[in-house]
C-alpha cells in the first residue's frame, strides 16, 4: 500500500468517527461531543483504528452496538 492509499483510508476512518459519535449520542441521550470523547477512549475505538483487526471494515451501526455492549448499555 502506498502513502496515498494509507492517507485516504485514515481520512475516511476519521470521517466515520463523527457519524459513530452521533449515533451513540442518539442512543444514549448525550451530546455528540461527549459521545465522541467516550468512544475515543474505548476498546472498540482502539480496535477500529487498528488495521490488523479489520474492524474499520464493519458498518457504523455494528461499531455502535459493539461499543454499547462494551460499556454495558446495549438495549
Amino acid at each position: 500500500m502506498d502513502y496515498y492509499d494509507k492517507t485516504l483510508t485514515d481520512i475516511l476512518r476519521w470521517g466515520r468517527m463523527g457519524m459513530i459519535a452521533c449515533r451513540i449520542s442518539e442512543r444514549l441521550g448525550i451530546t455528540p461531543l461527549q459521545a465522541l470523547k467516550d468512544f475515543y477512549r474505548s476498546k472498540t475505538c482502539e480496535k477500529f483504528h487498528n488495521r490488523a483487526t479489520g474492524m474499520y471494515l464493519y458498518s457504523d451501526l455494528y461499531l455502535v452496538d459493539d461499543y454499547l455492549m462494551e460499556i454495558g448499555k446495549y438495549e
